[in-house]
């Protein structure tokens, strides 16, 4: 199956990939090809003080958000290296901008990361890709298959160490909820 097939069906995938943004980093963000420029800033979390910067005075997550900024008119948003560029608040803030813009806006989003943890409450749908072809494809975290390209999330590495022997705990890849269920498994 081919990636777009995939993004339809779906609406947002993650894709184990390397990740570059194509940003101008030389021109200011007010020359930047971005319609209404203001309410794309606000919607990615920058404010109206940006307007006047260079892309290369930006942090990487001031770039990182201001990618997203460039391509919200788009069909397909293609975004990536969350994982190293946001903190845990812009991180979540983007993940629930993405969905609110596949659910409400139709848009397809395409998610580039080396971290499966960045996929958490946002895909279903897991590709790793290399050289532009798909290896490999899941929609369960819990699938060992997929460690074999990229690092176990340590939420997940807990899990199955703790159920290697027999199942104590649901496959949980929501923190409040793995306390829940090691509260409920002990009492």
């Amino acid at each position: 199956m081919e990636i777009k097939d995939i993004l339809n069906n779906y609406g947002v995938i993650g894709v184990i990939s390397n990740y570059q943004n194509n940003l101008n980093k030389d021109k200011m963000v007010i020359e930047l090809n971005i319609n209404n420029l203001n309410n794309a800033l606000k919607m990615v979390g920058l404010n109206d003080t940006f307007i006047n910067k260079k892309v290369k005075d930006l942090s990487l997550s001031e770039q990182t958000k201001l990618d997203l900024a460039t391509k919200l008119t788009n069909d397909i948003i293609i975004i990536g290296n969350l994982a190293n560029t946001l903190n845990y608040k812009d991180l979540d803030f983007i993940k629930k901008l993405l969905l609110k813009l596949n659910k409400e806006y139709n848009k397809k989003i395409v998610v580039i990361d080396n971290k499966v943890d960045v996929f958490f409450n946002l895909t279903k749908k897991i590709i790793v890709l290399q050289n532009k072809t798909i290896l490999y494809e899941t929609e369960d975290y819990f699938d060992d298959n997929l460690y074999k390209y990229v690092r176990m999330p340590k939420i997940i590495e807990f899990i199955k160490y703790v159920n290697k022997d027999n199942k104590k705990l649901d496959n949980n890849i929501d923190i409040y909820e793995l306390i829940k269920d090691i509260y409920r498994s002990v009492s």
